[in-house]
């Protein structure tokens, strides 16, 4: 379990914070908690890596991010107290959810390599149809110049082959067809 980045008085109050304001964002947590946002928002992210706090991705609306929402799992109707004691993981976390969204996992941040497979898979789902970066990334959900890095990787690689140039767009690299690597 990594570490919490943050004196324990912090800690304590971002958790005071959440346990009196389940479904929050960031913001309102780090200012119900007198600290600074950005603290904050690293400690409730290293508290999900934790399994700690559930995090429920924002959406979007009206063409923006809405911010993630935040709550923090507990163990008891006292989670102010127990957290006031001790900042130990309870054994046995149960959620007071207020919507099943929150039982969701985070659509975290992806480790080396794996934004090439979501890639790659995409791509395999959809055999012979050309595909630009943007539309892997609107798929995705994820950023289209990653998605662009990726897809070049994938074609030195030889697991993707770019069939047009003008608009990018790509294949998943047949084995059976031995001219698909030369396009």
């Amino acid at each position: 379990m990594a570490p919490i980045p943050a004196p324990i008085p912090t800690l304590q109050a971002l958790l005071h914070a959440l346990a009196d304001r389940p479904d929050t964002t960031a913001a309102e947590v780090a200012a119900a908690a007198g600290i600074g946002r950005s603290t904050a928002s690293k400690l409730l992210s290293a508290l999900a890596t934790q399994g700690r706090v559930l995090r429920r991705p924002g959406g979007h609306q009206g063409g923006r991010r809405t911010p993630d929402r935040w709550t923090l799992i507990t163990t008891t109707d006292t989670a102010r107290d127990t957290y006031a004691a001790s900042t130990a993981l309870p054994a046995t976390p149960t959620t007071q959810a207020h919507d099943a969204d929150l039982s969701r996992p985070a659509a975290g941040r992806l480790g080396a390599g794996q934004l090439r497979d979501l890639v790659e898979a995409c791509l395999t789902q959809r055999p012979g149809q050309p595909l630009s970066p943007t539309a892997i990334a609107k798929t995705l959900d994820r950023s289209a110049g990653a998605v662009a890095n990726a897809l070049q990787v994938l074609a030195g690689q030889g697991r993707v082959v770019q069939a047009q140039t003008n608009p990018r767009r790509y294949v998943i690299a047949d084995a059976s067809d031995p001219t698909a690597a030369t396009h």
